[in-house]
């Protein structure tokens, strides 16, 4: 038994056993941890991929919507200086058209599969309707942002990658029993849903235990630089416009990117439903539940930093350099201003 494993959970199989380590990688400082963590158990390189699934459909193709315009390419440096193959799937469309569908069945899913290509399926479900934004809540039958535009599609690329029909893959991924009491209850290792007779797949979070301390203290050992979205005060990452996101985080969106900001209003008045739709339970509010993010932001204040312009422009960039993921002996490793910060994100 694995040091640390939660209860009534299976254990890990050595790591040579496993014809593949996948790290569901966002460019986050939690699955970056990840990553750093299994280099420093000494996995060989070669044994992992780096699996990044764009929440605003195919990768240099379809427009960013919901996701930070640096992300694909951050997460694409990074993987070119650690060294480590990264591939991403998507839901076609992504988030976008996803809010829009009139009669429509799921978009197919599409992933990238060894020899260059791109795999595709689905999308011959039965037809619902949305236009409405994903809410806010635990539940991924209406949070489905988690669930159809990342979980299920990184699924559907494990469940259709020719090399993983008889394999024993592990699937990694970055969640913390401090987050929230709901993810203090996962277990620390457990078997993935596209486990089947002929293919092993454990899904394991080798820093679930860890606090957020520990995971910086890992990004810092390692020195490397965090995604823009820390350094401009995001306490976590996620999409830019996390439905998750609070009154602050709200202003903060609106003084970076306005052209975002107003299109999610505009589907908000046209949808006629808000994108923070007000939960049964909550906490003491001393105004009014804010009805459209408009309101969220005029209760909140940009955490943004006006010392380094440079920031902003860097993180609206979608050429995210190479250059700029390791910090040169020399010069400090800094700790972004959002690294301790509580911000929204799934419960």
């Amino acid at each position: 038994m694995i040091e640390g494993i939660h209860p009534n959970t299976s254990e890990l199989l050595p790591f040579p056993e496993y014809d593949l380590i996948i790290v569901s990688y966002s460019g986050g400082k939690d699955s970056t941890a990840c990553l750093l963590h299994l280099l420093e158990l000494g996995v060989p390189r070669e044994q992992i991929e780096l699996w990044h699934q764009a929440v605003d459909g195919r990768p240099g193709v379809d427009p960013r919507f919901f996701d930070w315009p640096c992300t694909e390419s951050y997460c694409r440096a990074f993987a070119q200086v650690m060294n480590v193959p990264i591939k991403f799937q998507w839901r076609e469309g992504g988030m976008e058209r996803e809010i829009n569908k009139v009669n429509a069945p799921l978009a197919p899913a599409s992933f990238e599969l060894p020899d260059g290509s791109i795999g595709t399926v689905g999308g011959h479900g039965d037809p619902h309707t949305r236009l409405m934004f994903p809410m806010p809540t635990r539940d991924l039958r209406v949070r489905w942002c988690s669930s159809t535009l990342k979980i299920d599609v990184a699924s559907a690329a494990i469940n259709n990658d020719p090399r993983l029909k008889n394999a024993n893959v592990l699937m990694v991924t970055g969640e913390r029993r401090q987050e929230s009491p709901n993810r203090a209850k996962y277990a620390t290792v457990e078997e993935h849903k596209s486990t089947t007779r002929n293919r092993r797949v454990d899904q394991w979070r080798p820093v679930i235990e860890w606090t957020v301390q520990e995971v910086w203290e890992i990004i810092e050992r390692w020195r490397i630089m965090a995604h823009p979205a820390y350094h401009l005060g995001w306490g976590r990452l996620s999409c830019m416009s996390c439905i998750f996101g609070d009154e602050d985080q709200w202003a903060s969106l609106r003084e970076i990117n306005p052209a975002l900001f107003e299109r999610i209003l505009d589907y908000e008045r046209g949808f006629g439903k808000t994108i923070k739709i007000e939960p049964p339970t909550k906490k003491k509010r001393k105004k009014p539940w804010p009805q459209d993010i408009e309101a969220w932001a005029n209760d909140g204040k940009s955490f943004v930093p006006h010392d380094d312009p440079e920031l902003i422009d860097i993180a609206m960039s979608e050429d995210y350099s190479p250059e700029h993921i390791l910090i040169p002996e020399g010069q400090p490793w800094i700790l972004p201003i959002g690294a301790y910060k509580q911000a929204g994100g799934p419960s």
